[in-house]
């Protein structure tokens, strides 16, 4: 079920959609919409669903057929509007897409109750974000772990250093919005994180002036 769009600052947006159909249902909403499944019918039932709401979601933002294909280190990218910069996150719950096409982004989103983020916070926490993240602060530890991870997306490479790579400034948790920035490789990514459904969904953004948001 489509829960709502999220509007950003400088063209930016975000879809959300509670995943509570089951392959069959989702395959029939996009067969009602003209949206092509036929691809999808030998993929895994779990990657079948996530892949059926990202072209509803698609859809909805465009209001039209769209083909994604992927860079070589996965990045999602819109044939033919590779001025767009798009990128997907999956829970089991929560199936999100943000675009934009003014800035390179990245979006994640994890659980408000998944409590392992503290159990491997060393993974992923520097020195310096551990003298404001609190070791028992759970809503500080999920800000921070979906904001790295949109940052990873937004720089499409899975193999950065995400502890010492990228560093996130002092940020106090709001009910409403968090928003603060990040730091990778000289460049700045602003962060915007809101609750959506009983998850924490972050969106990094990155303005570099460029229009090739596909990286290629």
């Amino acid at each position: 079920m489509l829960l709502q769009e999220i509007t950003y600052p400088a063209h930016t947006w975000a879809l959300a959609w509670r995943l509570e159909e089951d392959a069959q249902q989702l395959v029939a909403l996009c067969r009602d919409a003209g949206i092509p499944v036929d691809d999808l019918q030998q993929v895994p039932v779990k990657r079948l669903r996530e892949k059926a709401v990202e072209r509803m979601l698609l859809q909805q933002a465009f209001r039209l057929p769209v083909t994604v294909k992927y860079t070589p280190q996965g990045a999602p990218f819109i044939v033919d509007k590779e001025d767009i910069s798009i990128s997907f996150t999956h829970t089991p719950l929560l199936v999100a897409m943000a675009w934009s096409d003014k800035h390179i982004i990245g979006i994640d989103a994890e659980r408000c109750d998944r409590r392992q983020v503290i159990r491997v916070r060393d993974k992923f926490l520097n020195a310096r974000e551990k003298s404001f993240i609190l070791a028992d602060d759970l809503t500080a530890h999920l800000i921070a772990w979906t904001a790295k991870e949109a940052v990873i997306k937004a720089v499409r490479n899975n193999a950065i250093d995400w502890t010492n790579g990228i560093v996130l400034d002092k940020f106090t948790p709001n009910p409403v919005e968090t928003r603060f920035d990040a730091y990778f490789d000289g460049c700045c990514y602003h962060l915007s994180t809101r609750m959506v459904d009983g998850h924490f969904v972050t969106v990094a953004r990155l303005d570099t002036g460029q229009t090739d948001a596909s990286g290629q």
